[in-house]
């Protein structure tokens, strides 16, 4: 059985808890059925690096009806679109009014791996299924319905893995960014060295 995360574990800081992500199952469960990922690669938003506040998140410009989530207390999600078409899904740490998530970005199918591939048809293998945040929210089927539910219980939630892997971690720059002054330059992006899954760029 798998161990769900409980709200405590969602109080750090993002850029504490991106990191510690990795390898945790993301799973949501709905009537087509029950899909599993591995998190594989994350990046933080929010609070901020050396003195400087983190200019690339959402919530950099107060708070907002659309990033009222991200400042609400950590374990709950947060799920924007981009390109008016596209979800990304992020999970919200720390305390609340602090404004942080944690976006993920990629994923290796643990579960339902058939129930993705039928909702990601332009995915030829399983490599490409979750391997960015707008494909991973389309094979998890997470839209904007979604925002704002907690991460603690079903149907969408973050638990344990039954045996936790080893494996290195790797930090660099955030992907996508680059009109932030300040945030472009955070060493906030993390994931699995040599995992296939990360995303592209």
């Amino acid at each position: 059985m798998m161990k769900v995360w409980t709200a405590d574990e969602f109080t750090e800081d993002a850029s504490v808890l991106a990191p510690r992500l990795l390898g945790q199952y993301l799973v949501h469960e709905t009537p087509q059925g029950t899909c599993i990922g591995r998190i594989v690669e994350t990046e933080a938003y929010g609070c901020a690096y050396n003195g400087f506040a983190d200019d690339g998140a959402h919530s950099f410009k107060g708070l907002t009806k659309r990033t009222a989530p991200m400042f609400r207390a950590g374990g709950i999600s947060y799920v924007y679109l981009i390109y008016g078409m596209y979800c990304c899904f992020n999970i919200v740490t720390g305390p609340a009014g602090s404004g942080q998530a944690v976006l993920i970005r990629a994923a290796e199918p643990v579960n339902g791996l058939e129930l993705m591939q039928e909702r990601r048809r332009a995915a030829k293998n399983a490599r490409s299924l979750m391997n960015g945040p707008g494909k991973l929210c389309q094979a998890m089927a997470i839209t904007r319905q979604e925002n704002g539910l907690p991460l603690t219980a079903g149907p969408l939630y973050i638990a344990h893995p039954e045996k936790e892997l080893s494996f290195q971690v790797v930090t660099t720059t955030r992907i996508n960014i680059d009109y932030a002054v300040h945030g472009k330059h955070f060493p906030w992006r993390f994931y699995i060295k040599d995992n296939p899954y990360v995303s592209k760029v």
